[in-house]
Formats: C-alpha cells, sequence, structure tokens
C-alpha cells in the first residue's frame, strides 16, 4: 500500500518547474478546496507584507499525502512546509519527515503556542497525541457536528436530538412519511475515507475503538462495536437508495436540497446551507453536538495542520511563516474567508459571532473541545482503507454487520501485525 502512495520525484519535481515552486523562499504543498486556498492566499498578503516569496503547490487531497510522503522518503526538500489532515501527522512524524519545533520557539523566546489555540487543537501537533514534541500547527479547526432540520424533527416527536435514540425516532418517522421522497437520515457511505468518517463517531458513542489504550491491541470486532454496527444499519435503512457510493456532496446536495432531514458534516458546509443561491435549507438547519450512545458522543476532529518537512532548506522562514499564520489575526481572517478557527479568540470573536454565518461557532468549539482524534498510528491511511472497504460492504447489504467488524479485525491485525 505505502509503495502505491509514493510517486516518482520526478513527477514532484515536474509539477514544482511548472509551478515555479524552484525559485521561491519557501514552497507550502496544500490541499484543493477552501482549507488551501486559505492559506495560498495568506502567503500571497505574506509575500507583500515580508517580502519573501512564498510558492504553493495545491493537489487533491490523496495527492497531496503521496506528495508529501515521497518528498520525505527521498528527502528532496521540495517543500518546506505541508498542510496536512491530522491523521496523517504519525506517519509523517514516525518516518522523520517533519521537524521538531521545540528549537524553533526557543530561538523566538517562547515556550511553545500560546494558550489562546484551543487544546484539542494542540493536542493533536504533538506527536506523540498530547505529549510529544510539537511537529505540526494547527491552521484549520475542522470538527464533525450533527446537523438536523428541527422543523421537521419537532414534526417527528424530537425536540433537540441527544442520543441515537432520538435520531433513530426521528428518522424513522419522517422516512415512513416521505413516501420515498424524503429521508430522515444521510450519510457518507463509500468506501474508505468516507464510510469511515460518518461511522467512527457513532463507535466511539457506544464505548468501542480501533485499539486498547496502549495500540497493542486491535479492538474491532467487540460487544461495543456490534452495538455501534446495530444503529449504523438502522440508520441506513432510513436513508436514500444508494447510500453506500455517497460521499461528501451527495450527503450536502441531500440537506441543502431539503430531501434529508439530517446527518454527521462538517463545518465547511455550513456556507452553503446558508448560501440561498445554494440551499433551500437557508436558516432552518440547527446544528447540534453528536447525539450520545452508551457513552458521550464524540466528534471525530479532522483539523488541517502545518508541519516543516526534515529536508527543508529554508526551515526557520517556514516557521516564520507559520507563527505568524496562526496568529489570531490572520485565523480570524482565514475565518472569513471561510475556514473553521483553532483559537478561543476568534470563536467568541463578537464582530464575527454577530454574523448568521458563524452562528455556529460555539457548537463547533464545543464539539473541537469534546473531540476524538483517529488512531494515531503511521499506517492510519491503510487502516482507515481497509476497514471503509468492509463497512461500505455491510452498507450495501453484501456481507453482514458481523462479518464487517470480523474482517475487519483481521485486516487490521495483518496491517498492524497485531492481535
Amino acid at each position: 500500500m505505502v509503495r502505491k502512495l509514493f510517486l516518482t520525484l520526478a513527477a514532484a519535481a515536474s509539477a514544482l518547474a511548472i509551478s515555479g515552486a524552484a525559485w521561491a523562499d519557501i514552497t507550502v504543498l496544500v490541499p484543493s478546496g477552501s482549507e488551501g486556498d486559505g492559506l495560498r492566499a495568506a502567503a500571497a498578503d505574506y509575500a507583500k507584507m515580508k517580502g519573501t516569496k512564498v510558492e504553493t503547490v495545491q493537489a487533491p487531497y490523496a495527492n497531496v499525502f503521496e506528495q508529501g510522503a515521497n518528498a520525505g522518503a527521498t528527502k528532496s526538500g521540495v517543500f518546506d512546509i505541508v498542510l496536512m489532515d491530522d491523521p496523517w501527522i504519525p506517519f509523517f512524524a514516525e518516518n522523520g519527515h517533519l521537524e521538531d519545533l521545540t528549537p524553533f520557539f526557543k530561538n523566538a523566546g517562547l515556550e511553545g503556542p500560546d494558550n489562546d489555540f484551543l487544546s484539542k487543537s494542540l493536542a493533536i501537533c504533538r506527536n506523540p497525541y498530547n505529549s510529544g514534541p510539537y511537529v505540526c500547527l494547527p491552521y484549520v479547526g475542522n470538527a464533525q457536528m450533527f446537523f438536523y432540520d428541527a422543523a421537521k424533527y419537532k414534526e417527528a416527536g424530537v425536540e433537540a436530538p441527544k442520543t441515537w435514540d432520538d435520531v433513530l425516532k426521528a428518522s424513522k418517522a419522517l422516512t415512513e412519511g416521505g413516501g420515498g421522497r424524503y429521508f430522515g437520515y444521510v450519510f457518507r457511505g463509500g468506501q474508505g475515507n468516507p464510510v469511515v468518517a460518518d461511522f467512527m463517531p457513532i463507535f466511539w458513542s457506544y464505548g468501542a475503538d480501533l485499539f486498547n489504550a496502549d495500540r497493542s491491541k486491535v479492538t474491532i470486532d467487540t460487544p461495543e462495536g456490534a452495538a455501534a454496527m446495530k444503529t449504523f444499519m438502522a440508520l441506513r435503512d432510513v436513508s436514500p437508495k444508494g447510500v453506500e457510493s455517497y460521499n461528501a456532496n451527495e450527503v450536502g446536495t441531500a440537506l441543502a436540497a431539503g430531501t434529508s432531514a439530517s446527518s454527521i458534516n462538517w463545518p465547511n458546509w455550513v456556507a452553503t446551507f446558508e448560501d440561498p443561491s445554494q440551499s433551500k435549507m437557508v436558516g432552518k438547519i440547527s446544528y447540534s453536538p453528536i447525539p450520545a450512545g452508551t457513552k458521550p458522543g464524540s466528534s471525530e476532529i479532522g483539523h488541517w495542520t502545518m508541519g516543516i518537512m526534515s529536508a527543508s532548506k529554508n526551515k526557520q522562514e517556514a516557521f516564520d511563516f507559520m507563527l505568524w499564520a496562526t496568529s489570531p489575526e490572520q485565523i480570524k481572517i482565514s475565518a472569513e474567508r471561510g475556514n473553521p478557527p483553532v483559537r478561543a479568540s476568534v470563536f467568541t470573536d463578537p464582530e464575527l459571532t454577530k454574523q448568521e454565518k458563524f452562528r455556529h461557532y460555539p457548537v463547533l468549539m464545543e464539539a473541537i473541545q469534546a473531540s476524538t482524534p483517529r488512531p494515531r498510528h503511521p499506517k492510519w491511511p491503510e487502516i482507515e482503507n481497509a476497514f471503509g472497504i468492509e463497512l461500505s460492504k455491510a452498507v450495501a447489504g453484501t456481507i453482514t454487520p458481523e462479518e464487517a467488524l470480523k474482517n475487519s479485525q483481521t485486516a487490521v491485525e495483518q496491517i498492524t501485525g497485531l492481535k
């Protein structure tokens, strides 16, 4: 799997040459989408202010990992900074691809990141999680929330969903009355990351997890896992047909069109749902924390973080840019451009919170602080893919939920070498 993820150095170098990045003072690899667009805009601002040329190379999600992994393995130095999804941090850090930021903070007269950053936002930037040195700084504060049509839920007898039983009660009633055109729930059921991301909060809310506390044993096929799967299959039954192939756009379209009442979703979709040119549900969708199962609900955290590549030849310049880009002033500008913040001062800034498009900020800040990271394992991309294949098959009905858990347990044991 890892071999497949690596691109050739020639391909990466070619991409840089085409973009002109070879002549940059700092080169930053960013994902396509709002997260990368925000940092690209910040890079342009920084260049004007500081006279430092910051070149950004933008690529689709999977290609960011591939290009970053290749650059780390070959020690090419083609990227100084990678804007990475937080579950990638163990892979990059434990393979020696990321620079320890401790000396840079010391040189700047700082002990580390300031305490305006949310604690969970900082915890994921350390490797090992919440205890090791900082190897990244947080930039985009993603964490899942529960999105629901409050009026429809009220019609179904649920004022505000606190538990998955509440969600199922409302969703069953709405689907049964929907005549095959309206559904109580919708989720991403596509293989790999989509279905795993939508299943993990349910998995956790029943006390399940992929590994035990010290990451020495795989714990997917358990009674807790079975309880979570039972709820997940019940949610499938009140979702649109074909949900096993759904990804973010299909879920977003269903909610924006008002054909599904609820879903776990990410904060970058709020702008779409509150835009009258894209949504029939402006002002109608409510946001709440993840519902509880047998345990309190917990969001999957999905921050985008910046790390300095260990082969970079411009490490101090890279750190200076990262420190500037994650300052309170710049995180506020990033928020205004559509990226969720990582600082308490921005989440509570009255200039933002008085605006309707930021009304979800109190819920999102709570969700981040109650969030759970995906398993911190250097082989997480492989683990997620294997788990997601089995989950999606269960959603499609080609295997049973019991088989999905058993197959996932075996696959992850083989990937990790654990039992």
